[in-house]
């Protein structure tokens, strides 16, 4: 069996310096293992593993709206401004109810009838919205701003204006509206601002995806939850009686502590997968039951760690530890 651990956002930044991290068997992997370095934004990561084709034909499809209509992504989030960026955390990680969006979509399109806009709901963290024409933006999408916004970010495009002036407009929209007063109340984050984007396109392919990402709603081959650890993603496949010689495991939990700048529950969600991944890992690779484990990331550091059994002859390569960064 080979497996492959994609884990989105598995490096720091360069300026994070995140706590001490007990991780004996990723040092060993770490160590033996072949590391292909190769920078991937988090779009191009998350298309590759969890959808195939076009994601906003996909999501027409689903909300039942014509192939042809112009339209976009449209997805809440929480931003807060600084000095020389925006700091921004997905609204996947907003605990986003249903009845909330829902209200906002419905308000937003009242809010926009005259502009021909109307906005969707595909899940309460995504929307739609389309359009009565065609618009002339590029934007980098969701992922590749959550955390921060930079000036490389806004749009280009003939009609880059029409972006900016509708993203500020609902901006200043949110900012009082009942939806973000009761959340303030709760002592929940606001969702003010929505991010306009566009299509992205996957190539997924793997026969058996295990995990937990909403992103994965469009998978074409068969998906499960992401097992506890390694022993129930085993037990779970015999039990199914499923053979499978390429898994995909895509854990990431990791992604918000990114968004976030939370170092303390990075460590905390690492040193878990140490007990529950790592190490069971790392001994099936010893003992050959496992044939290679590919560990790959997004982000300016990111690539693939590839280790099979046989890497662990090689005694002369020199210890390695873990610090955030690979």
């Amino acid at each position: 069996m080979k497996i492959t651990l994609a884990i989105p956002a598995l490096n720091r930044r360069t300026d994070e310096t995140p706590p001490p991290l007990r991780l004996n068997a990723f040092n060993q992997i770490l160590r033996y293992g072949r590391l292909n370095k190769q920078a991937q934004k988090p779009s191009e990561f998350y298309s590759r593993y969890l959808w195939q084709g076009s994601l906003l034909a996909h999501a027409k499809r689903a909300l039942g709206i014509a192939p042809d209509r112009p339209a976009a992504f449209a997805a809440p989030l929480w931003q807060q401004m600084g000095m020389h960026q925006v700091s921004v955390v997905s609204g996947e990680h907003l605990n986003i109810l249903p009845e909330e969006a829902g209200r906002l979509c419905r308000e937003l399109n009242t809010f926009y009838r005259e502009d021909g806009w109307q906005f969707h709901m595909l899940r309460p963290e995504l929307w739609l919205v389309t359009m009565p024409s065609e618009s002339d933006w590029q934007v980098a999408p969701l992922w590749d701003i959550s955390g921060q916004i930079g000036a490389d970010d806004q749009a280009a495009g003939r009609d880059a204006l029409q972006w900016l002036n509708k993203q500020t407009e609902i901006q200043m929209w949110l900012h009082s509206h009942p939806v973000n007063l009761d959340r303030q109340k709760q002592n929940i984050p606001a969702l003010n601002g929505l991010w306009l984007w566009q299509d992205v396109r996957g190539s997924a392919n793997a026969p058996l995806l295990a995990t937990d990402s909403p992103w994965a709603q469009f998978y074409p081959h068969r998906r499960i939850d992401a097992p506890y650890d390694f022993e129930a993603y085993l037990s779970l496949l015999n039990e199914s009686g499923t053979t499978v010689s390429d898994g995909l495991i895509f854990l990431d939990d990791l992604t918000v502590t990114g968004q976030t700048g939370d170092v303390f529950r990075y460590q905390e969600i690492l040193q878990s997968w140490e007990t529950r991944w790592f190490a069971p890992l790392w001994q099936a690779l010893q003992s050959g039951r496992l044939k290679q484990l590919t560990i790959a990331t997004d982000g300016d550091n990111g690539g693939e760690l590839i280790i099979t059994p046989k890497s662990k002859w090689a005694f002369w390569k020199p210890a390695k530890t873990f610090h955030g960064i690979w």
